[in-house]
């Protein structure tokens, strides 16, 4: 009974190994057939209407016409060299993947979008598109779609480039450009990584949506780089310029560790509130940080521009622990409109005209509690410090034309931040009577260089299963082999 029963589960091991060995090598999964475009069909459509879902069509070299895909399909084209859609391609399927082809849209085809997606869970992977008008419109009024991913393509359009009605669009390790319009018009929730983006205003995000990504890209905009509205974004390491870098619309949106030069404005948090803009470097020839708004956080940046911040209507913002460095006008700039504003642990580094201005008189340039006295350094304030508490000895007076008596009460004697090397790291308080936790050690700022594009024989982890899964089938399978060999 013993050697029966041992034989048996000898048996089911070896029956268990082979299954294993069967699924790791994909041979108990059934897939789709595999039908050649020219060799099966001459036409992409007639391989289409012939094909079942599931089914894999491969495009060899040469000239097509556009097509409509009805079915969940694969369609792979040997490169986007080679293979040209001359026409639209319109996608009303779900699940369907499209690779490696280059489809042109000229007025002379009668379309004036190159590909349509009406479908969910399309993706997009080494797709060239080049159009007169529109590039790809991803839903419609008709039907949201979702699930539309598009990776490492590259898309070129005179008009809009990406648009549509959709809930959300993911784009990776791309190039989406606009000659005149907008290169990435957010529809839904926006996930844009590590992409080369744009156009007149190159990247839009949606009003009615929330949590979008914006992070390791490169964007250019004539006009504006990104335009947010919409709330709880997140905006961090990109290269970006244009006319106006950033502009803020929405509110509770993080835009830290960018970079931000050639604009004429760098952000402009324009009547939003909540909003946290830290460890940026801004070269703008205007306003580096224009600001109207209540409760926004402007913390460890690097402001060089005409004015450093501008406020000119708010309550409620803290400007702390930034380098204000040479700006033409004025460091900071506080507006008749303004109250209750905070302006702190900055270091204003030979700022031209004026370090300081303040129109209103109802702000504070320090913060003072049992713990803390802290101003800001200024560096044309001469004052000693002759007991060398770090604070001069003398109050620093801020610019007014309101005839009020406007002090820094505890101007610094030397500055937090060194303008020759990167931006402390500090925590600003919240309101005057918080204590405020400081941290007068220099901390790198993280690179706002984009991460390189990986390379296609990078192989991801989860690759390598399939293999672990056939090597350990093989170990069973020996194992198995030897004690029914001992056996006999």
């Amino acid at each position: 009974m013993y050697v029966v029963a041992r034989r048996a589960s000898l048996r089911l091991i070896g029956v268990f190994a082979v299954v294993i060995f069967l699924v790791a090598t994909n041979s108990l999964i059934v897939e789709g057939s595999t039908i050649n475009v020219p060799g099966d069909y001459r036409s992409i459509q007639e391989a289409i209407d012939h094909a079942s879902p599931g089914d894999v069509i491969f495009v060899g070299a040469g000239v097509y016409e556009g097509f409509t895909v009805t079915k969940s399909l694969t369609i792979i084209g040997e490169s986007n060299q080679s293979v040209l859609i001359q026409g639209s391609i319109t996608v009303l399927a779900d699940n369907v993947r499209l690779s490696s082809v280059r489809v042109s849209v000229s007025e002379a085809s009668g379309s004036s979008v190159a590909i349509m997606i009406t479908g969910n869970n399309v993706v997009l992977v080494g797709v060239i598109v080049e159009s007169y008008k529109y590039g790809l419109q991803v839903g419609d009024a008709s039907k949201k779609v979702s699930g539309t991913i598009i990776e490492r393509s590259k898309i070129i359009s005179e008009d809009m480039s990406i648009y549509g009605s959709c809930s959300d669009l993911s784009v990776f390790y791309s190039e989406v450009v606009s000659r005149s319009k907008q290169a990435v018009n957010g529809c839904g929730v926006l996930d844009l990584e590590y992409s080369n983006i744009s156009g007149d205003t190159a990247v839009t995000t949606s009003f009615w949506y929330e949590g979008s990504v914006i992070k390791g890209n490169k964007i250019s905009g004539r006009s504006t780089g990104l335009y947010l509205d919409g709330n709880h974004h997140t905006v961090s390491n990109n290269k970006i310029s244009g006319g106006t870098g950033v502009y803020l619309k929405g509110s509770g949106i993080i835009v830290e560790n960018n970079e931000i030069i050639n604009a004429d404005t760098g952000i402009n948090i324009a009547g939003s509130h909540d909003n946290v803009v830290r460890g940026n470097r801004i070269a703008s020839s205007g306003h580096a940080v224009d600001l109207s708004g209540n409760n926004n956080l402007i913390t460890n940046n690097t402001l060089m521009g005409g004015k450093g911040v501008h406020v000119s209507v708010g309550s409620g913002n803290i400007i702390a622990f930034n380098l204000i460095n040479m700006t033409g006008i004025a460091g900071v700039y506080l507006s008749k409109y303004t109250s209750g504003n905070l302006v702190y642990g900055n270091t204003f580094w030979y700022c031209y005209n004026y370090e300081g201005a303040d129109e209103s008189g109802s702000n504070q340039w320090y913060i003072e509690n049992a713990t803390h006295r802290l101003g800001n350094y200024w560096s044309y304030n001469k004052a000693p410090d002759k007991d060398g508490d770090g604070i001069t000895d003398e109050p620093y007076h801020i610019a007014t034309t309101t005839g009020l008596e406007i002090l820094d009460k505890y101007p610094l004697a030397k500055p937090l931040i060194s303008p020759y090397q990167q931006t402390t790291t500090t925590t600003p308080t919240t309101t005057p009577t918080t204590t405020p936790t400081l941290t007068t050690t220099p901390t790198p700022t993280p690179s706002t260089t984009p991460t390189s594009t990986p390379q296609s024989s990078e192989t991801p982890d989860h690759q390598y299963t399939p293999i672990i899964t056939a090597v350990i089938a093989l170990i069973l399978l020996a194992i198995a082999f030897i004690l029914l060999r001992k056996r006999k």
